[in-house]
């Protein structure tokens, strides 16, 4: 069986039924922050882009064991997505490789840091690795750093 057959837990990833835009969530622009599992790195970008204004969310790239894992709908809602590591980007253009609409729309919102899984949910040197690659991709107008 495959881990995205029908009557797998995975197979809903494809799936969009939200909307995505709408006068509830306000204004502000939508990150969408994905790590491995979405449990450290992710909730603490996700978590400083709030304190920074932003309406931000955080899940992960592993389909078998994120806590939130990342989906069309996520994918949809998002305005930028902050993949933490090229792997998890990697993964998600993986996962999402059939779904041409979806893979479109991961690479057109992609921001790739570089930021390794050795950090506790909130470390004070976890947060300064956020601020100074977001700014610096912010700085020179790219979109990726590998």
């Amino acid at each position: 069986m495959s881990r995205f057959e029908t009557g797998t837990r995975n197979e809903a990833i494809f799936k969009t039924s939200s909307p995505y835009s709408n006068t509830y969530q306000g204004t502000d622009p939508r990150w969408l922050f994905v790590c491995t599992a979405g449990l450290l790195r992710s909730p603490t970008g996700a978590a400083l882009a709030v304190r920074k204004g932003l309406n931000a969310r955080s899940c992960g790239s592993d389909q078998d064991f994120a806590l939130i894992p990342l989906s069309a709908n996520l994918i949809m809602w998002a305005e930028k997505i902050v993949f933490v590591s090229s792997y998890n980007h990697y993964e998600a253009t993986q996962t999402f490789q059939y779904h041409d609409h979806l893979l479109h729309w991961i690479e057109d919102k992609a921001l790739v840091l570089n930021i390794p899984d050795k950090f506790n949910y909130n470390n004070s040197e976890l947060i300064a690795e956020f601020e100074k690659q977001i700014d610096w991709v912010r700085a020179v107008g790219g979109k990726t750093i590998y």
